[in-house]
């Protein structure tokens, strides 16, 4: 009978053990690290709608990030006529790297979040974008839609107390007086002004009910609608038949849900368009979440109620509004440089379709925001309508009136 004996090499499993144990420590580590990295980018990724922003993935976006003295930079390097005109060293080493990282990568250095977009899918860049910036566009300040707390909008009133009517109105809209062209109401409506959160309000309008919260700033009374009032008011003066509906939803609807705000206004969109065959222009007029200084400009001797032009990305034929939204950006921009903040391409995630599919030129306003009065509001309006007049007296005259709205996929 043979014996097999085992030697044991203690010195090498102890080695073995303790490597283990230090891979295992390493692992643990990475691990908690790991965590660490995802709960943070979640809590980012939350921040991100008190943080608007995006990289740039267009040749429309890249170009709109550059500063006017960056690119005359470019272009002096390929025409010597532009030579010596730049005011400073603007293509410096560090626009250069940026610019180039950009273009090459779409991270923007100073944005953490893009360094982040391309692996999580909440936070793609690829899905919003500045597609056209003006002389007040700030590459940072992006739009803002924040949900209201639930005390915020009340079905039984919200925290006014009288209700606009629920149904498209050519007339008035409580809090103003009616004030139409005498014979623009009677004629067929060429543009439609509606209000998908009908109850955005102005914290300076709210004092008097001790609303100091821009998060409160909600109201069934003094509301949006009233700018929207003023804009039909203006066109409607410069002789385009216009027509408002300041639809109250949390009243009007049963069992409202705020989250389904667009699939609601998306109704009376479509009852206008049913009844009135010639609207070609479609205006969903909101005000922005933003503070006073990213929504206010100073022209003169007066303060402006800054406007956005949203277009959704979620309409698979979103470029046609953004088109329509750049004609209006350009000739309000040349009649009041400082006054636009840009046209923005929504994010496909969330709603991000805003109606828009229904009509080309439909598009989504965002003017001033809950630090602005409305009397600044005002003013911006009526720019606003001489704008958007002369664009559609152009038109005319051109005979290329959009005349009915019909579906851009048609």
């Amino acid at each position: 009978m043979k014996w097999v004996v085992t030697t044991m090499n203690f010195s090498s499993v102890t080695r073995t053990w303790r490597t283990v144990r230090s891979m295992s420590r390493l692992f643990a580590v990475m691990a908690v690290a790991a965590l660490l990295f995802l709960f943070a980018t979640g809590l980012l990724g939350l921040a991100q709608h008190k943080w608007p922003g995006s990289s740039v993935t267009t040749m429309k976006g890249a170009a709109a990030t550059l500063s006017t003295s960056f690119f005359l930079d470019m272009l002096a390097m390929e025409m010597p006529q532009l030579q010596g005109q730049t005011l400073g060293a603007t293509f410096s080493p560090k626009n250069t790297f940026t610019f180039l990282v950009r273009s090459l990568t779409g991270i923007h250095p100073a944005d953490p979040k893009s360094l982040l977009a391309s692996e999580l899918p909440g936070m793609r860049s690829e899905s919003s974008a500045l597609l056209y910036s003006g002389s007040a566009t700030k590459e940072t300040d992006y739009p803002a839609d924040f949900t209201p707390p639930p005390d915020a909008i009340r079905p039984g009133g919200g925290q006014g107390g009288t209700n606009t009517p629920a149904q498209p109105q050519t007339g008035t809209t409580p809090g103003t007086p009616a004030a139409p062209a005498p014979d623009a109401s009677s004629k067929e409506p060429q543009i439609f002004i509606y209000h998908s959160h009908n109850r955005e309000s102005f914290l300076p309008e709210l004092k008097s009910k001790g609303i100091t919260s821009p998060d409160l700033a909600y109201d069934s009374d003094v509301n949006v609608t009233l700018v929207g009032k003023r804009l039909k008011d203006k066109i409607e003066a410069l002789g385009i038949p216009t027509m408002q509906a300041a639809t109250d939803y949390p009243t009007s609807v049963q069992s409202f849900n705020y989250a389904k705000s667009y699939a609601y206004s998306a109704a009376t969109v479509k009852q206008a368009l049913e009844q009135h065959k010639q609207i070609g222009m479609i205006f969903d007029v909101h005000r922005d979440a933003l503070a006073r200084d990213k929504t206010t400009a100073r022209i003169g001797d007066k303060d402006y109620a800054q406007v956005y032009f949203v277009v959704g990305k979620k309409n698979p034929h979103w470029q046609q509004n953004s088109d329509f939204a750049n004609k209006i950006h350009t000739l309000l921009e040349k009649k009041m440089p400082g006054l636009s903040r840009g046209v923005y391409g929504k994010a496909s995630n969330g709603n991000a379709e805003y109606n828009q599919s229904l009509s080309p030129n439909s598009i989504l306003l965002e003017i001033g925001g809950p630090y602005n009065t409305l009397e600044e509001m005002y003013r911006t309006a009526d720019l606003l309508a001489e704008t958007i007049a002369e664009l559609q007296r152009d038109a005319v005259k051109a005979n290329a009136q959009a005349g009915a709205a019909k579906p851009s996929g048609g």
